[in-house]
């Protein structure tokens, strides 16, 4: 029987495995993000995490199944592939494709940095950008995923220097929290320059951004910040001004930052 601790990292443990089986055979990265319906960033997890090492017969059991998932992603038909398992005298049935929360909001952080890869370099602060996500339960800073080291701008395009992580950026992951305490459909945020063109910007787009109070090193957060999707730390002694767009939606962000990005291209 296998373990139920098992099932947890079950989808993880098959996909890398499969990953690393595939990638023999030649497979890219992009190739097996596409055929397993995960970002080529994902993909890239997989494939270099070292796979977990289990006792007999489940060993032998996971192999087999990985074998089994290569050649069904080989056939190019992954919605025929079912693996049946028995918990707890229980029929588990799983299907791939399969995405768990935290695998989901890895997935969308890093398709909208790309998205957003050649007009975040406009809006970029000295501090440099980041984007946060938090998963749809999540209650601290765990469940927050951004990328460590934050975006670098390099010939014009913003490059992360690795792949988002949960718990990679401590400021936004504590400025998100304290936003869903009164808005609680806040999920995304990403961080950009203030000055009076981008102020002026938003007012041309009619979005109105809440002035943050700044003590010491914390921004005070009142109720009025449910009643928008901008924030301004106009700074002070050691920290640079910045703005704050958040959302509910990886798309609702974007679409105010390609606004904001592609206003400045124009105006260059």
């Amino acid at each position: 029987m296998m373990p139920v601790e098992l099932t947890g990292n079950l989808f993880k443990e098959l996909r890398g495995r499969a990953c690393r089986l595939l990638a023999e055979e030649g497979w890219t990265q992009s190739r097996l993000g596409k055929s397993l319906g995960v970002s080529q960033v994902m993909a890239g997890n997989y494939l270099h995490t070292l796979p977990t090492h289990f006792a007999e017969p489940i060993e032998s059991d996971l192999q087999e199944a990985a074998q089994s998932l290569a050649e069904i992603l080989k056939s190019g038909d992954v919605s025929r592939w079912t693996l049946k398992l028995i918990v707890d005298d229980q029929e588990l049935s799983l299907r791939f494709p399969f995405q768990d929360s935290r695998e989901t909001t890895l997935v969308q952080i890093a398709d909208m940095r790309r998205r957003l890869s050649n007009l975040i370099p406009l809006l970029s602060p000295q501090v440099r950008v980041n984007i946060a996500m938090a998963t749809s339960n999540t209650v601290d800073k765990s469940g927050i995923a951004a990328f460590p080291g934050r975006l670098t701008p390099v010939d014009g395009r913003a490059r992360p220097l690795s792949s988002p992580k949960f718990g990679g950026s401590s400021h936004l992951s504590n400025l998100l929290l304290d936003i869903r305490k009164f808005n609680s459909d806040a999920c995304v945020i990403i961080n950009l320059r203030w000055d009076s063109v981008v102020s002026d910007l938003l007012k041309r787009m009619k979005i109105r951004p809440l002035i943050l109070q700044r003590e010491g090193e914390n921004l005070v957060m009142n109720k009025e910040v449910g009643k928008t999707g901008a924030l301004v730390d106009e700074g002070g002694h050691g920290f640079e001004p910045s703005l704050y767009i958040f959302g509910d939606s990886t798309e609702s962000v974007a679409r105010i930052v390609e606004e904001l990005g592609h206003s400045l291209e124009v105006m260059a």
